[in-house]
């Protein structure tokens, strides 16, 4: 699926540009990348890409502005999960989000901030970014799920 395809989630969230939502954000993920038997690690590892999502657009999107609209969209599909931040804010600048190549991933060699987005990558199997020619920005982010669930201890059994 590409990032102009249309995705029918499981999960849509709306949210402010506000940072102390993040908390909030940060609970869903747990929740919903638990449930589809992620391990903890992993799970924790993408708690703080999606966060770190979230914060950029908060951050350089918004310039902190709590006034601005973050969308999020979750949805398991087959043998991958998808994850979809968006916001409309200022468009990203094409070298803040570029791919820089693994060897190069060090304090020395990014910017201030730029840890976000290359862990980002690190963490998804696929990070694609898209922007607006005026507003908005887009980062799709897809996971393959586990070959071999760990299950979650909060799934509902059906016993009442």
């Amino acid at each position: 699926m590409t990032s102009r395809e249309k995705m029918a989630e499981d999960i849509r969230l709306r949210m402010a540009s506000d940072a102390r939502l993040l908390c909030a954000v940060r609970g869903l993920v747990r929740g919903y990348f638990g449930s589809l038997g992620f391990s903890g690690d992993k799970v924790e590892s993408v708690i703080l890409a999606i966060d770190e999502a979230c914060a950029n657009s908060i951050r350089h999107a918004y310039q902190r502005r709590s006034t601005g609209i973050i969308e999020l969209a979750f949805r398991a599909d087959g043998d991958f999960v998808e994850v979809v931040v968006r916001d409309f804010g200022r468009p990203a600048r094409p070298a803040d989000v570029a791919a820089r190549h693994a060897e190069s991933f060090s304090r020395d060699s990014l910017p201030r901030g730029g840890f976000g987005v290359q862990f980002m990558r690190e963490v998804f199997d696929s990070v694609e970014f898209s922007r607006g020619k005026r507003r908005g920005n887009q980062v799709q982010m897809r996971l393959k799920r586990p070959a071999t669930a760990i299950p979650c201890p909060e799934t509902y059994d059906g016993k009442v």
